[in-house]
């Protein structure tokens, strides 16, 4: 009976892992299917990701480069800027040296233009004077070749010069008779120059005087050339073209060692006394 039993079950026993390893293979092959499936999406995500990574890599890089393009642009713009600013500072440095070299020279053709005009007018007054001069020369011609007087240039001013020996008697303030009519002649010729004031200047030599009358040779020298202008006024020249002064021993024109230069020293003056305007840098005063 037990063998009939063992008999029995061992087909039922084949049976049954004949079964189970059916059922075994085809649980391995569903596996083996879903792994492959698994494994083909798996490689399929990678090669995505792959190519995503590359792709990244790449825009990456392209990034990197336009980047690096974009610093080198920047600092050759910066630096380009930083050119352009040195350059605008320079331009301005020149057009302020510019404006300032334009004033200096502007200032420097004013003060040009003025010296000219200056130059130009000493030039006019200088010929004035020295028609004047040749005209008084021209009318007093008689009396200076009858050595009566001088005409001369003095310190830049022109005068008539006449010894106080032929006006007057040692010590004296009387004109001479003989002297009265020179002085007139004298008088209307220097009429003519009308807008002129003169100067009518005494001089005398270093000999001192001492008397109730003259003091010193101060008071003698002033009064002479006050004589001569009232006879001046009394020929025809208008007092307001007069004026009479007296400058004792102290202007010379030689040293006082001799009697001929004492004699040369004595003497009377009449001045054309300088307009204002004629003055050298007459104009550039008035400008300040």
């Amino acid at each position: 009976m037990k063998s009939g039993r063992i008999i029995l079950v061992a087909p039922l026993v084949v049976g049954l892992l004949g079964a189970g390893c059916m059922m075994s293979s085809t649980h391995e092959q569903i596996l083996r299917d879903e792994q492959a499936k698994t494994t083909a999406q798996l490689d399929q995500t990678r090669k995505k990701l792959t190519k995503e990574r590359d792709e990244q890599a790449e825009l990456k890089k392209n990034c990197d480069t336009n980047l690096s393009n974009t610093q080198v642009a920047k600092k050759k713009i910066e630096a380009d800027l930083a050119a352009r600013s040195m350059q605008i500072e320079k331009l301005l440095d020149e057009k302020g040296a510019l404006t300032k070299e334009r004033k200096h020279l502007t200032a420097e053709q004013q003060k040009l233009s003025r010296e000219i005009q200056e130059l130009q007018r000493m030039r006019a007054a200088a010929e004035k004077r020295s028609a004047e001069y040749k005209d008084l020369l021209k009318k007093l011609a008689k009396m200076i070749d009858a050595g009566s007087l001088q005409v001369k240039v003095r310190n830049g001013r022109m005068l008539v010069q006449m010894s106080s020996d032929v006006l007057f008697a040692p010590a004296s303030t009387r004109l001479k008779p003989e002297a009265t009519e020179g002085i007139q002649e004298l008088a209307t010729t220097l009429a003519t120059f009308t807008g002129r004031k003169f100067q009518v200047l005494g001089h005398s030599d270093s000999t001192p005087i001492h008397s109730a009358r003259f003091p010193s040779n101060w008071e003698l020298s002033s009064q002479r050339a006050t004589e001569v202008v009232k006879l001046m006024i009394e020929a025809g020249v208008p007092p307001q073209m007069l004026s009479a002064a007296g400058s004792a021993e102290f202007d010379s024109l030689v040293d006082n060692e001799t009697p001929e230069n004492r004699a040369t020293n004595r003497r009377v003056e009449i001045i054309f006394m300088p307009k204002i305007d004629e003055l050298p840098g007459f104009d550039e005063v008035l400008n300040k």
